[in-house]
């Protein structure tokens, strides 16, 4: 009798949960599951929950906005931004501008500029077109520091060309500065007793100088040889710059100069200036002791003739010898 009574709580039990089961997705392998349709107030609760709110992503990711850009979105009325901007910081861009990145034309540009500028020099009395004018020549005076003094004082100093300074090994009469930086900065400093130069100023001024050539001339080529239809002067002076006349030991060809100095018995050691454009570079010498270009071609055989226990030129020799160095 108990285990019948047993038998009929089990059997009832097992039909009440046939419902659950019936529910229970997780039963698929026993009973057939009928897709539901969703009731309709589950419908109506989905049209009326509230949907979530995305905050929209910046345009840019990368990188962050700057701040002109957010003058550009404020709502605020065109008078305000406009009294505002001035306010704001320059862009990224502009603070890292540097005349590094300029052209070497607008860099020369710039140069010139300041090769005019009476600002660089103590109490803006000159400027560096005072002694070389605006083509970087020279203005045929000697100096000492910024007072014109009489040609041939043992203090003065020659003013020299600028034309193909860029070509040149070292600078300065006594060959005091290795580099042409070095060189434009003594003499603003040293010389014009002006202010130190920046680094900018010096690069636009260095810039410039270089664009500074030698004019071309017919008769001899950029090696310094005589062309077909030079002159026979012309000719027979370059047979003797590079050979009795000695010229060419100091003032080597194709740059007519030489990065040592040397004592010609004129009062110490100078740098070997060069020979390019000498026509139109009087007076001669460091201290401008030399009027003529033939003055200073004979006083320079007669020194190599002492100095080699040579021979002396004739006259017509100087005159064909002053016709070649005149030509370069």
């Amino acid at each position: 009798m108990a285990f019948t009574g047993l038998r009929s709580v089990v059997l009832c039990l097992g039909l009440l949960t046939l419902p659950a089961l019936a529910a229970d997705k997780s039963v698929t392998p026993y009973l057939s599951v009928v897709p539901e349709k969703p009731s309709l107030l589950q419908r109506l609760a989905s049209v009326l929950r509230p949907k979530p709110v995305r905050a929209a992503e910046p345009a840019h990711k990368a990188a962050p906005r700057h701040v002109a850009s957010v003058a550009k979105k404020s709502k605020a009325p065109p008078a305000a931004v406009a009294t505002e901007t001035p306010a704001l910081s320059t862009t990224v861009g502009a603070a890292m501008t540097s005349p590094a990145q300029l052209s070497e034309a607008d860099l020369a540009a710039k140069g010139l500029a300041l090769f005019n500028d009476a600002s660089l020099s103590g109490g803006s009395k000159a400027s560096c077109a005072t002694c070389h004018f605006s083509t970087g020549h020279t203005n045929n005076k000697t100096y000492v520091g910024l007072d014109v003094v009489a040609d041939g004082d043992p203090n003065g100093r020659n003013t020299p060309t600028l034309w193909g300074v860029g070509e040149r090994s070292v600078f300065g009469w006594q060959g005091q500065a290795a580099t042409l930086e070095d060189s434009i900065r003594g003499i603003i400093v040293n010389r014009m007793k002006g202010p130190e130069p920046s680094k900018e100023t010096l690069a636009a001024l260095i810039a410039y100088v270089k664009t500074l050539n030698y004019p071309a001339n017919w008769q001899v080529r950029e090696d310094g040889t005589p062309r077909e239809d030079a002159s026979p002067a012309v000719k027979r002076g370059f047979e003797l710059y590079v050979g009795d006349g000695g010229c060419g030991t100091c003032h080597q060809l194709p740059s007519f100069d030489k990065k040592s100095k040397d004592d010609i018995g004129t009062g110490g050691k100078f740098k070997v200036p060069t020979l390019h454009a000498a026509a139109s570079t009087a007076p001669y010498f460091h201290d401008g002791r030399t009027a003529s270009l033939r003055d200073a071609v004979k006083l320079m055989w007669e020194f190599y003739a002492k100095k080699m226990e040579s021979r002396l030129p004739t006259e017509a020799e100087l005159d064909d010898l002053t016709a070649y160095v005149g030509a370069l």
